[in-house]
């Protein structure tokens, strides 16, 4: 990273920052959905011993933390700032094109 601009190292520490507070917030997720699924397995012992339901919650909310885990690691994440690079690039191209304009009229 020595040969980044201060600004490019700003903005690369910005990522940075966003993607490490995504992980922790699979992290969170997951953590909550073990406690969760721990209280409601209890809960359906001591309940309704005969009768298994816990794990349909549980399952659709693995199925909510497999989405929140395609988000932070899956391709998504990187083409949205891809795109949002481009489109930077391009929206400053134009104001300095506009300026330039400016400034010659």
């Amino acid at each position: 990273m020595a040969d980044l601009t201060p600004a490019e190292h700003d903005e690369a520490f910005l990522r940075a920052t966003e993607r490490v507070r995504a992980r922790l917030g699979l992290i969170g997720h997951a953590a909550l959905w073990l406690v969760v699924g721990l209280v409601l397995l209890v809960l359906n012992v001591v309940a309704t011993p005969g009768l298994w339901w816990f794990y349909w919650p549980v399952a659709f909310w693995l199925l909510a933390l497999a989405l929140h885990v395609g988000a932070v690691y899956g391709p998504g994440p990187r083409l949205i700032e891809r795109w949002r690079d481009r489109e930077l690039r391009r929206e400053l191209a134009r104001l300095r094109d506009a300026r330039t304009r400016d400034r010659s009229a």
